[in-house]
């Protein structure tokens, strides 16, 4: 049972098909607001491959050279481009570009006067009321986040100490260009930190509360070929046949949880982020076969999601994830992040984001977040 939606238009395929893609988007237009990672970017082969397909478009460029965009970050951006008529986005990079790409799409003409009034639009979702949302191309350059499948972004307010969402089925991407060989260059850990993510996007995803038949075969398959090919694209990280399979993963990872979202894995992940500064990918599946575990007896089919995993109980699920952190050059450990009792208490008291602790099959509670923690200290 359970219902599966997603419109991404998705081309798994060089860079050159964005030509291909900006002529079917109706009506047609002549501005395109450009998000990318800045520095040698319009040196690089990917960048004037993109330049080349852009030729004829009036093009605003915005370089985004920061990581976990806060609200703040936000509303500098959007400062930038408030006054320019851009008709459609494109983002090539990580999460964080892609995310902007996304919130910047869903603000086109609102009026903002500060990154109070900002807040508040997020808070309240009103940017799921207007009308000019402009449509937004997604161009991962990481292969882990899914952003360019999902209808949402995350967005920081380390000033309150919480974790927002820019969220609405009005704002998944138009379409979404899986190239792989745009990974080849991302250094080893961020290889790592976001394969992991999409790990935990996957797994998360098959076990969730709103878990269908179609995102499940889609988790397993994601599973599968990151926890194959993990290992392997890091010892060889110019082999383009195991970038391809872990962006395949990435991409089977968000397009199951673009339907599921994800769970309590994740819910501990961001004050983990917020208060030890931890890699998103790391904190989250820091805690992954701890959750696991307590879930086991509710997961539909669990059989087939430790087959995916190559391994026969939880325990050997943390036994490969402790290895994974190994390769990354990462710790599996929370004492190795500088955390503390004080800190596991904080962080627990914050682990329960709306609609994701709240989709995790079992009901945890503040005290079983506090002994998943202390068990990993």
């Amino acid at each position: 049972m359970g219902n599966f939606y997603n419109p991404v238009k998705i081309k798994i395929d060089t860079i050159d098909v964005m030509k291909e893609v900006l002529h079917t988007i109706k009506p047609q237009f002549s501005n395109i607001a450009l998000l990318h990672r800045g520095g040698d970017f319009s040196e690089s082969e990917a960048g004037r491959n993109l330049y080349k397909c852009l030729e004829g478009y009036e093009v605003k460029q915005i370089e985004v050279n920061i990581s976990n965009p806060d609200v703040e970050d936000l509303f500098h951006y959007y400062e930038q481009i408030k006054n320019v008529d851009y008709q459609c986005i494109v983002g090539i990079g990580g999460g964080s570009v892609l995310d902007l790409s996304k919130s910047l799409a869903a603000l086109k003409d609102m009026k903002i006067e500060s990154v109070s009034a900002l807040r508040t639009v997020i808070e309240q979702k009103q940017y799921a009321e207007n009308q000019n949302v402009v449509p937004w191309i997604g161009i991962p350059t990481t292969s882990g986040t899914g952003s360019e499948v999902t209808c949402w972004a995350t967005i920081w307010d380390r000033a309150n100490g919480v974790k927002m969402s820019v969220d609405s089925e009005h704002l998944y991407s138009y379409a979404a260009i899986i190239d792989p060989t745009l990974t080849v260059s991302l250094p080893k850990g961020l290889t790592a930190s976001t394969a992991l993510d999409a790990l935990c996007h996957a797994t998360e995803a098959y076990w969730s509360k709103s878990s269908n038949e179609i995102s499940r075969i889609y988790s397993l398959e994601a599973i599968k070929r990151i926890v194959s090919n993990f290992e392997k694209v890091l010892n060889h990280p110019n082999e383009v046949t195991y970038r391809n399979e872990i962006a395949l993963g990435s991409l089977y990872a968000g397009l199951a949880f673009s339907n599921t979202r994800t769970t309590a894995c994740h819910s501990i992940s961001y004050p983990l982020t917020l208060e030890l500064g931890m890699v998103h990918g790391i904190a989250a599946s820091i805690t992954l076969a701890n959750v696991m575990k307590i879930n086991f007896d509710s997961i539909m089919e669990s059989d087939k999601l430790l087959q995916a995993f190559g391994v026969s109980s939880c325990s050997e699920v943390q036994g490969l994830i402790e290895h994974f952190h190994q390769l990354a050059g990462s710790s599996s450990k929370l004492r190795d992040y500088n955390a503390n009792e004080e800190i596991i208490e904080k962080v627990a008291a914050n682990a329960f984001t709306k609609g994701r602790m709240d989709n995790n099959p079992v009901a945890l509670t503040q005290e079983d977040v506090k002994q998943i923690l202390r068990s990993i200290y």
